[in-house]
């Protein structure tokens, strides 16, 4: 059985993977760009922007929608307070298939991008519950 599976509770439960900068320092626009890179091949989709992505807020904002999925890409200035100071992007997959569940395309998601071991990664569950992480995020959860 899948990490994932078994939050994944009725097909279309939601999934929050969040993502930041294993080995480099903070720089909110070169880490968009990056991170938007690496989600489109592991994904393999094309962001619907044709710009940086770049929002009003100073974040950037990615997203993807066809009739097999909705992807949705958030990358703001870190939050105070360990561990979500360290991963201040949201990734956001949701299935609108019949054949694959959103659990599937967040799993596929987190391992693709844990692969290339340039990203701390924490996934959660749709209760807030922190269900895979790549770094030690401790159990005060």
């Amino acid at each position: 059985m899948s990490r994932f599976e078994p939050y994944g509770t009725g097909f279309k439960a939601d999934f929050d993977v969040r993502v930041g900068p294993a080995h480099s320092a903070w720089d909110c626009q070169a880490f968009a760009r990056d991170l938007r890179a690496d989600v489109e091949r592991v994904m393999g989709i094309t962001f619907d922007t044709t710009d940086d992505g770049r929002d009003p807020s100073g974040g950037y904002r990615f997203w993807f929608e066809d009739e097999e999925l909705s992807f949705h890409l958030i990358v703001d200035d870190p939050e105070e307070g360990w561990p979500l100071d360290k991963v201040p992007a949201y990734a956001i997959p949701i299935s609108r298939s019949e054949r694959v569940a959103t659990w599937e395309l967040a799993e596929k998601l987190y391992d693709g991008l844990d692969s290339l071991r340039t990203y701390l990664l924490i996934a959660f569950e749709r209760g807030g519950m922190p269900i895979a992480a790549n770094f030690d995020i401790g159990d005060d959860w």
